[in-house]
């Protein structure tokens, strides 16, 4: 049991990490970062090809710092300017001049960017041509891990680890939903403090989204009908604005970071902000708010080693969403039949949500995400629960993560196709 605790401990802490700025695009400049490293002539051209889901993601999101979008100056940034040890923090460092020669190098229309068909879902395989050398990095699996490096076709590293697959990990398909609780109840304190951080983040991200012009200013706005007395605030719509309100500011460019849930940074708000919401609501003590954190982190994590960690249904409904529900249900009382049922009435409810990319609108589906799991919640501990064995809801809570990976695997594996077809119809 204890070596399953400290696998639980390692799944968050992979998963869960300070960003600034969307994933994707940080994963594209962390690969250009790396490949910088082996760099000793002039930079001719740059090439990027990553997969369907992360080319979604990337492109119309706006880059912290730059008040810019496009994989292509993702790419310039890391090469020039980014240090891999920044990791998901990899643009906190870039000063205007550097920001200003990768935008230079995009004008140039040496840096093309394309996608593969086939590929894993976290993908990036950049090659950068120079008068003297060819450097080609691969990563794979993760945001931030690098498979390999090639200088002029031979390799120079290479780290083909379990933990960037994931495969390590794959333990976690066997459990179930009271597994994840108990440990999460039992786990010394200590061990999980570092969720508090996040916690602590995330609302301070919620705070400066409220304050700013970012971003589609859903939160802000909903905040300001609030004290014109056009809307009432309770618990639930609460949890929608804060939520908003951090994707605003985090879509938007904003330069605050988010602490991550499964790599990314929207499902860490969706996981987190409206978790703390309903605790000041419900005047929860922190070590309940902590454990039900770390809690929807696990959950999260387990919904997307069946679905993907980035697939063609939004995530932080069937997943970040999931994982707040059944965590707000247990720090209410909630027994495992009504975490299970608040996390089968969330995917009865958001199951079809589509991820066309990440973007300002993104706030929409998160802050409705994010209210839902509050609603859900609360209705499973009134006994309102989806019946079982119908639509996509399976016999278990289990069995229906389960149809929801086949759902993703199977029936939309050609969804990222179309909506990147549908996407670059607008350029």
């Amino acid at each position: 049991m204890e070596k399953v605790k400290n696998l639980f401990v390692d799944i968050v802490k992979e998963d869960s990490n300070p960003a600034l700025g969307c994933t994707e695009p940080v994963a594209v400049a962390f690969a250009g970062a790396f490949g910088s490293k082996y760099i000793t002539g002039n930079i001719e051209s740059i090439r990027v090809v990553t997969s369907k889901s992360i080319f979604k993601n990337g492109k119309s999101v706006i880059i912290p710092k730059t008040n810019s979008r496009g994989l292509d100056l993702a790419a310039a940034l890391g090469v020039v300017a980014g240090d891999p040890k920044d990791e998901f923090m990899i643009i906190k460092n870039m000063d205007e001049s550097k920001i200003n020669h990768a935008k230079e190098m995009v004008a140039q229309g040496i840096i093309s960017v394309t996608y593969t068909e086939e590929s894993p879902s976290i993908f990036v395989h950049i090659i950068i041509n120079t008068d003297r050398e060819v450097v080609e990095v691969y990563l794979r699996n993760s945001h931030i891990h690098i498979d390999q490096v090639k200088v002029n076709g031979e390799v120079l590293y290479e780290d083909i680890s379990e933990s960037g697959n994931g495969a390590f990990f794959d333990f976690i398909r066997d459990v179930s939903l009271k597994d994840l609780r108990v440990v999460s109840e039992n786990i010394p304190l200590e061990e999980i403090d570092f969720v508090r951080e996040g916690i602590d983040m995330n609302l301070r991200a919620a705070n400066e989204g409220l304050n700013s012009n970012l971003g589609l200013r859903i939160g802000s706005t909903l905040n300001r009908l609030h004290t014109e007395g056009k809307l009432n605030i309770d618990v639930f719509t609460k949890a929608r604005i804060l939520t908003a309100a951090a994707c605003d500011m985090r879509m938007g460019g904003g330069n605050c970071p988010i602490m991550t849930s499964g790599g990314s940074g929207n499902q860490g708000i969706g996981v987190i902000v409206p978790i703390a919401v309903v605790a000041e609501y419900e005047n929860i003590e922190e070590e309940k708010l902590i454990r039900a954190v770390f809690f929807a982190h696990l959950i999260n994590r387990y919904v997307k080693m069946f679905t993907g960690k980035l697939s063609s249904i939004c995530g932080c409904a069937i997943a970040a969403g999931v994982g707040a529900s059944a965590a707000i249900t247990w720090m209410l009382g909630g027994d495992d039949e009504k975490i299970a049922g608040s996390c089968n009435n969330m995917l009865a409810n958001l199951t079809g949500m589509i991820c066309d990319g990440a973007k300002d609108t993104c706030a929409f589906k998160l802050s409705t995400s994010a209210e839902e799991a509050v609603v859900t919640a609360y209705l499973a501990n009134e006994g309102v629960i989806a019946e079982g064995n119908v639509g996509i809801v399976g016999d278990s809570i289990e069995d229906t993560i389960r149809n929801l990976g086949y759902l993703c695997e199977e029936g939309l594996d050609h969804a990222d196709s179309a909506i990147i077809n549908i996407i670059n119809k607008g350029e």
